[in-house]
């Protein structure tokens, strides 16, 4: 009994919090679901470079190497789209059904979607031509007429996994942030 008194007295004075916020205990599992799911995500893109390093450092030919390093990358890519897509539409549904503490996800999210894209659908397709034409010309790729443009693309790639580092952890600190608020 006394409870709902209180309860009407400080809504009384202060409505806003009581009609514009609701509390994230409203979607618990939803809420666990994103934040495992980020975290999987973010552990997945740490390994697959750390792979991708595991694979430079153990291969003695550096050609087969950076094809070893891309395949891994293309290959773990579809998991890190679905993952990151996975996110993206839960995040927006809870959004739109009151958790605006979600808003921030977003963006990273949907950043994150286009450098895997950008990355694994363009940049290395690109320097899978490269090599074959290479190699059809009887050379490594290192040694052709294409070895500056290919060593650009893969800087370029190295440089997108590193920034798909970055989205992934701020991805997965911003909904342990979240969580515990």
């Amino acid at each position: 009994m006394k409870l709902i008194p209180t309860l009407c007295c400080s809504a009384l004075f202060n409505p806003i919090k009581f009609m514009v916020e609701p509390s994230q205990s409203q979607y618990p599992l939803a809420c666990q679901l994103l934040r495992f799911i980020a975290y999987i995500l973010a552990g997945g893109i740490i390994a697959q470079f750390f792979s991708c390093l595991v694979a430079y450092f153990l291969i003695s030919d550096s050609q087969a190497a950076g094809m070893v390093a891309q395949l891994i990358v293309q290959h773990l890519s579809y998991y890190f789209l679905g993952c990151a897509f996975i996110i993206l539409s839960l995040a927006n549904m809870l959004v739109k059904r009151g958790v605006y503490s979600l808003r921030k996800i977003r963006l990273p999210s949907l950043t994150l979607i286009l450098i895997i894209s950008l990355n694994s659908f363009l940049l290395i397709p690109r320097m899978d031509y490269l090599r074959e034409a290479a190699l059809l010309d009887g050379m490594p790729v290192m040694l052709s007429y294409f070895a500056n443009y290919f060593l650009i693309l893969n800087g370029l790639t190295l440089i997108l996994v590193l920034i798909q580092i970055f989205y992934s952890a701020l991805l997965a600190w911003n909904l342990s942030g979240a969580q515990s608020s």
